[in-house]
């Protein structure tokens, strides 16, 4: 029965050879960096930024009841906002108020990334998790063993393909994976200090609660206390330690998540009042819909790979030993917060992004115990994924470039109409460093063929990290041209002024906020803040030609507004942006 309890595989020292520090390192920073700087404001992300700047720019109302613009902004937690409008104050006038308000996420990433290597690192000492001894001896050491391991989750989190995309973004996703990750971390503490472990897993609990919601928090607090409970269970404690450390933790959770509606109704109670009412309309809450199935099958199967094929392995090559704590306490993370998705339709990567610790976890035991002739399989389709996208994106740059192949030419054309690309040397030279860095990495694979454990999850990270940087790199511009409301920000700010705006106000029409942070903030224009008396003596108004029912002028009597501009965006003639003017 012992081996049941044991690795279901011998891993020798040679395949549990250390990772390079350098090479961590440098994937780190590949992940991290790129996509940060450089980039003007897209829809995509100006609603996170809306907040951050909003409060940056604002009093403490704004702080408390977050707005973009002055329009309510019910849907997500405020301490995202809360680090990003921070980092403007902090680092705004040197970088820039986007980057400083993209390098948020500096915080959150080493979080991220150093509470999952602790926690699964601890969680592999234990005897439970070791390896089965060779006959031979050679075995890999706890030490190693438990290194490779944490290496594993974390370059697996790296390499998890729809991710990296959301962790760039000023959204609250960076802040949620965190959260999660150091709610696992304080399951790795609970035979060590179960007071610290408690605490910890309470505050984190809270953040999440201020990121997410009450919902996802809920699930994930009962996560950790099953993993509280269990330990207790385990060791067959007396009940009233595990008693002791859910009050704690709950307790602690509570205060962190309650001192924001506290103060906010303490300092504005009849706007908290609202601000509050309409935060509850927009969470989140309800039994899963078809809609919601369909996405988890056909968004989520992407989403997390590989994550959860390696987790979903893990389970079956760890089934004997499913309840010793290594696999037990990120499973039960996964559960409550699987729970939690389950009442939190409609979904979206928002909602599910939580799990990613937990299943980068039990996906790392998964990938030690592949067979070999499976884990050659998935280090070529890594290969040849990553090398395919990789000539593709040359191409289309070529393509861009040069004009030929014609095809390829007029495919890009056609996504960015009236766009003249110009050359840009350095970036290409060091996109085609990083390229030069993937064929590389390809032959270590090939005519080396190492022995160690990490090679595939190594592959992995290095491709989208390369991919990552060559898109950066080379596309930014091509992309600023047809995300960026930049230049059109700019021009209605200029109407705006050329028909008398003077100090007044903007009444934003059915703008939808991320238009509404972009224009408030290329143009510096101030938008009406929801519910005042203030009369604006001009309107802004969009329009999408695609329907029939925003074409209304904005509320009033007949002929209070009269048509003063009109223009739209040349890459999206779908839609037309109006300025109308009050009448005196």
């Amino acid at each position: 029965m012992e081996s049941l309890h044991r690795s279901p595989a011998h891993i020798s020292a040679r395949a549990a050879a250390a990772l390079p520090r350098w090479a961590l390192l440098s994937l780190l920073v590949a992940f991290i960096v790129p996509g940060l700087f450089g980039h003007d404001l897209w829809p995509q992300d100006a609603a996170g930024f809306g907040r951050m700047w909003s409060m940056a720019q604002g009093g403490a109302r704004d702080w408390l009841l977050p707005n973009i613009a002055g329009a309510p902004t019910p849907q997500v937690g405020p301490l995202p906002a809360w680090v990003g409008a921070a980092m403007i104050l902090l680092l705004g006038r040197w970088v820039g108020d986007v980057e400083a308000a993209a390098a948020s996420n500096l915080l959150w990433y080493p979080l991220i990334v150093g509470a999952l290597w602790i926690a699964v690192f601890r969680l592999a000492r234990r005897d439970e998790a070791q390896p089965v001894a060779g006959a031979f001896g050679g075995e890999a050491s706890r030490r190693d063993y438990s290194r490779l391991l944490a290496d594993i989750s974390v370059l697996l989190t790296i390499g998890t393909l729809g991710v990296i995309w959301r962790l760039h973004e000023t959204r609250a996703d960076s802040a949620s994976v965190a959260c999660v990750a150091v709610t696992m971390l304080a399951t790795s503490l609970i035979e060590w200090n179960l007071g610290l472990a408690a605490l910890l897993a309470g505050g984190a609990v809270g953040c999440f609660a201020l990121t997410q919601g009450p919902v996802p928090a809920a699930g994930l607090m009962l996560g950790a206390l099953g993993a509280f409970w269990r330990t207790r269970a385990n060791s067959r404690a007396d009940a009233r330690g595990f008693i002791a450390a859910a009050t704690l933790a709950i307790g602690s959770a509570l205060a962190v998540a309650g001192a924001w509606p506290l103060a906010a109704f303490h300092w504005y109670p009849v706007e908290a009042a609202q601000s509050f009412a309409s935060w509850s309309q927009a969470i989140p809450f309800g039994w899963p819909r078809v809609e919601d199935a369909a996405w988890l099958v056909r968004d989520g199967s992407w989403f997390f790979w590989p994550l959860w094929p390696l987790a979903a392995w893990a389970l079956y090559a760890w089934r004997g030993a499913l309840a010793s704590p290594h696999m037990e306490r990120p499973l039960l993370l996964l559960v409550g917060l699987g729970i939690a998705l389950f009442f939190s339709a409609p979904l979206d990567e928002l909602a599910a992004v939580g799990v990613l610790p937990p299943l980068a976890a039990l996906a790392a035991y998964g990938a030690t115990t592949l067979r070999r002739a499976l884990d050659n399989v998935i280090d070529w389709l890594a290969i040849a994924l990553f090398s395919l996208l990789l000539l593709m994106l040359w191409s289309y740059y070529g393509a861009m470039q040069l004009g030929v192949p014609k095809a390829m030419a007029a495919s890009i054309a056609r996504l960015t109409p009236g766009y003249v690309e110009h050359p840009h040397i350095v970036a290409a030279l060091a996109a085609a460093v990083a390229t030069f860095a993937w064929a590389r990495l390809i032959a270590w694979r090939v005519l080396r063929r190492p022995p160690v454990l990490w090679r595939g999850p190594l592959l992995a990270a290095s491709g989208v990290a390369v991919v990552w940087i060559v898109v950066n790199l080379l596309y930014l511009p091509a992309v600023d041209y047809v995300f960026s409301y930049r230049r059109l920000a700019v021009e209605v700010a200029g109407q705006l002024r050329a028909h008398g705006l003077g100090a007044g106000c903007v009444q934003a029409h059915r703008v939808p906020l991320p238009e509404r942070a972009i224009i408030a903030y290329y143009g510096r224009i101030r938008f009406d803040r929801e519910g005042s008396a203030e009369s604006c003596p001009l309107a802004l108004h969009h329009d999408s030609r695609r329907s029939t029912l925003d074409d209304d002028p904005p509320p009033g009597v007949h002929g209070m507004w009269s048509l003063a501009w009109e223009g739209q965006r040349r890459v999206r003639p779908d839609e037309r942006w109006r300025i109308w003017v009050r009448n005196n």
